[in-house]
């Protein structure tokens, strides 16, 4: 397998988990007969979505980045241009 196609695996499924947490936290209340107060809910699905949602852009930056030729392994130091 290529390296293309490893990163392009990887970010994809990042994105999905990040898609299937985004949808679980946003229908549990609806999904759940536990009582849900929708303003307390409401705050920490802001919290948690922030948090993760950050460290899957960062994930996929960086590989994207990479995959264009301007990420950290670019030694040439004018974001790919010989």
């Amino acid at each position: 397998m290529n390296t293309s196609k490893v990163r392009a695996t990887l970010a994809i499924s990042v994105v999905g988990v990040f898609i299937f947490l985004t949808a679980f936290l946003a229908l549990f209340p609806l999904l759940t007969k536990q009582q849900v107060q929708l303003t307390e809910y409401s705050d920490f699905f802001t919290k948690i979505a922030s948090v993760y949602s950050g460290i899957v852009g960062v994930i996929v930056g960086y590989y994207f980045a990479r995959a264009t030729g301007k990420g950290p392994t670019d030694s040439t130091g004018s974001g790919g241009q010989p």
